[in-house]
């Protein structure tokens, strides 16, 4: 079967067709795969209904080390690389995080290797009256990048910023009692912040990419609290303006993979707590961003 290719209208987003990746693919048609994604930044292959936590696993290997989330009691028994994003209960407790992606950001910002390829399969999208509910949502950071005025890139340039599990885990807690709130003790089992660049160079494309998100980023090293807060809040509101942004509509047995460099992203929570949402997910190691 030949792979089909298609677009969408703006500068990110993309599908294809032709894979059953339930078998392993020839190194042509990942080829393919890895090239539409550098090109792209988010691209979804339709119709993996069968596609298993270990053909997950095995796939994503592809692309890398798959890591294990630090949120382990989310982690799929069977295959710990394989991290459940849900709403479903199951023998009277959470599947997965029934929070994740709240605020915009980049997986795994929080580590000193972030994630550089994250592939989530839908196995169940909520759904009422023909209507799909609960897109995720992607903004450019290259694109958000390119279209700052050459002042902002040049102050920004050199700037490094604290990227922080800790500190989203206890503002995520309060502002949506998902989870609990952990005292300073309980705290230290998530890794410390994770310094990085505000503008880093893409790996693969050599593009300067904006890499500050509302959900991670709490802090510019070396500048006073006022000023930090300030200019953070001008790049996250930068970053998710309209013109950098592509939504994806989930079906049933989308697989959708995207380069958390080029993008960030953010899921929609618009509708209500009994249409499920079960997805798996494996992000593959990094490098440590310049």
């Amino acid at each position: 079967m030949s792979l089909s290719i298609e677009n969408s209208d703006g500068p990110i987003g993309a599908s294809i067709s032709g894979i059953d990746l339930t078998a392993e693919i020839s190194k042509d048609d990942f080829t393919t795969v890895r090239e539409v994604i550098d090109a792209r930044a988010v691209m979804v292959i339709r119709d993996q209904t069968d596609l298993k936590s270990s053909d997950l696993v095995r796939f994503a290997r592809r692309f890398g080390t798959p890591q294990v989330n630090v949120r382990a009691e989310a982690n799929n028994d069977a295959n710990p690389e394989v991290f459940w994003v849900s709403n479903v209960h199951e023998n009277g407790k959470p599947l997965g995080s029934h929070d994740a992606g709240r605020y915009w950001h980049s997986d795994l910002c929080y580590l000193e290797k972030p994630s550089s390829v994250t592939l989530l399969h839908a196995l169940e999208v909520p759904t009422r009256d023909g209507m799909t509910f609960g897109a995720t949502q992607f903004a450019g950071a290259s694109a958000a990048y390119d279209a700052l005025p050459t002042d902002m890139q040049e102050r920004i340039e050199g700037l490094t910023a604290r990227n922080g599990y800790r500190f989203m885990w206890n503002r995520k807690a309060r502002e949506f009692g998902k989870r609990p709130v952990l005292n300073k003790t309980e705290l230290q089992k998530f890794p410390e912040d994770a310094i990085h660049p505000i503008a880093r160079t893409h790996p693969e494309t050599g593009r300067k990419c904006l890499y500050v998100c509302d959900g991670y980023t709490h802090a510019i090293e070396g500048m006073e609290k006022d000023e930090s807060d300030s200019l953070l809040a001008f790049l996250f509101d930068h970053i998710a303006k309209p013109d950098f942004r592509y939504s994806h509509e989930w079906q049933v047995g989308d697989l959708l993979i995207w380069d958390n460099c080029a993008v960030q992203h953010k899921a929609r929570f618009d509708y209500p707590p009994e249409l499920r949402r079960r997805m798996q997910r494996c992000t593959i190691e990094g490098t440590v961003p310049y």
